[in-house]
């Protein structure tokens, strides 16, 4: 939120001659840095979930951590990464629709002089649905990349033999599975955060700037 806050309102603007681009560009910027960094507690978390709970494999953080560990051994550091395509895949497009779409209903509802936190909620709710729907195919993709990487033998196919194989074998409709819990969860997930963000931000701009005078 911070990237995307300060590439919108200060590093953006000078550069980009059109306003609606903005937005677009300033969430595939901070989205592609930010999902860059943390890959690797994404594959963790990857894990966690998707991998069964059997007395082999109690599935707590010390062995998912053994499994890291041994993968570094046996494949390199660069493969705590493997699944960063797939990932920059959903994140960035989603990013870029989720900021374009709400910077735009925000400023269709502000024509209406309708604004505040309910209108910051919809507008991030509305958004996130949204983005979320076009970007279900490379969830899909992201998750069983990552959860191939992780099996006792993992496989290094590439992202689109992947896709390929998923679709011969599953089926074009096997790339949105999951979209309903995916869209309940994204959906009040980005209008509480957009408008928490909305109600905060205005509040500690002033509280620095008291602290900076005093």
């Amino acid at each position: 939120m911070l990237t995307y806050d300060h590439l919108l309102h200060v590093l953006l603007p000078p550069l980009i001659p059109s306003p609606t681009l903005v937005p677009l560009v300033a969430g595939i910027l901070a989205r592609t840095s930010i999902s860059s960094i943390a890959s690797p507690l994404e594959l963790i978390r990857t894990n966690l979930q998707s991998t069964p709970l059997t007395p082999d494999n109690p599935q707590t953080l010390r062995s998912v951590l053994t499994s890291i560990r041994m993968l570094v051994r046996d494949h390199g550091t660069r493969s705590l990464w493997r699944g960063l395509g797939p990932t920059l895949w959903r994140d960035v497009p989603f990013s870029g629709i989720y900021w374009a779409g709400y910077e735009g209903w925000k400023n269709i509802f502000a024509k209406h002089d309708l604004s505040g936190p309910w209108i910051a909620f919809v507008s991030g709710a509305i958004s996130g649905t949204t983005a979320a729907l076009a970007t279900s195919p490379f969830d899909v993709l992201k998750t069983r990349r990552q959860a191939l990487l992780m099996s006792p033998s993992p496989q290094g196919r590439s992202t689109l033999t992947l896709l390929h194989r998923i679709v011969r074998t599953e089926g074009l409709p096997v790339l949105f599975a999951g979209i309903l819990p995916r869209i309940a969860k994204i959906a009040p997930a980005c209008g509480i955060m957009i408008a928490c963000f909305e109600v905060c931000s205005p509040r500690l701009l002033r509280s620095s700037c008291t602290l900076i005078v005093l």
